[in-house]
């Protein structure tokens, strides 16, 4: 497992664990990205990570996203 910080872009990546507190926890559930959710990452260069989920586009900062443990899917 690595952060969702570390993946590149075009990734396809499953979310195996989530390391944070209440507000972390809350505020990614309420966007529905929870653990054993799967994700696709459209960009992530200098600034925030973006993922796709059910056609949805999310912007995630470095430090809320580097808190995110995926492996990749094939």
């Amino acid at each position: 497992m690595i952060p969702l910080s570390l993946m590149e872009s075009g990734k396809r990546v499953k979310i195996k664990k989530i390391i944070g507190g209440k507000g972390v926890m809350s505020k990614l559930k309420e966007m529905g990205i929870l653990e054993g959710e799967n994700l696709c990452i459209l960009t992530n260069c200098n600034g925030p990570v973006i993922v796709v989920k059910d056609n949805l586009r999310f912007a995630l900062g470095r430090g809320i996203s580097h808190k995110i443990l995926v492996e990749e899917v094939s």
